[in-house]
């Protein structure tokens, strides 16, 4: 079966595809190939789907579709980092007044719980210190110095960390 030529002779094709290569970019992305996207794509079920999922396969044509996203993908920057604490790249903190005044705050509020974990909020309302403040030297208290434990959701529905002193 012979088919038309709708993209020129085999050296123009082969030429564009070489200037594209050359260039840095693939030659279906300029769309001067005749590449397995002019083949039609077996959807199964075609009934059972809406119409813009029926045209998808016939829109998707010489990878435009891929090609724009993966363009759009290296011209946006990095998404930034959430907003919040990082604990990464951090130096050890020693172990500081603050740090004492957070450890004996998480011991008081213990006590007033019969020995149970508490959450941050109390424990900086015991110290009276900022609740983040606090949290960074919670989290201090439990990745460097190993005195304080962090119960990760324990209640339902989560209401967030708990904290207790180690037993010893």
């Amino acid at each position: 079966m012979v088919r038309k030529k709708v993209e020129g002779n085999e050296v123009q094709r082969r030429a564009a595809a070489r200037s594209a290569r050359e260039a840095g970019e693939r030659p279906s992305a300029r769309n001067v190939t005749t590449g397995g996207s002019k083949q039609r794509t077996h959807v199964p079920r075609r009934n059972s789907l809406d119409h813009e999922e029926r045209m998808e396969p016939l829109e998707r044509g010489k990878q435009r579709v891929e090609a724009a996203e993966q363009a759009a993908e290296r011209a946006e920057p990095p998404p930034a980092p959430p907003p919040g604490r990082s604990f990464t790249g951090r130096t050890d903190p020693g172990y500081g007044q603050e740090h004492q005044a957070v450890f004996q705050a998480v011991a008081q509020a213990e006590r007033r719980h019969d020995g149970n974990a508490v959450y941050a909020h109390e424990v900086a309302r015991t110290a009276g210190l900022p609740h983040d403040r606090t949290k960074v030297l919670l989290h201090d208290l439990v990745a460097s110095q190993r005195l304080v434990t962090k119960l990760e959701r324990t209640d339902d529905p989560d209401l967030g960390p708990r904290y207790e002193t180690k037993p010893w």
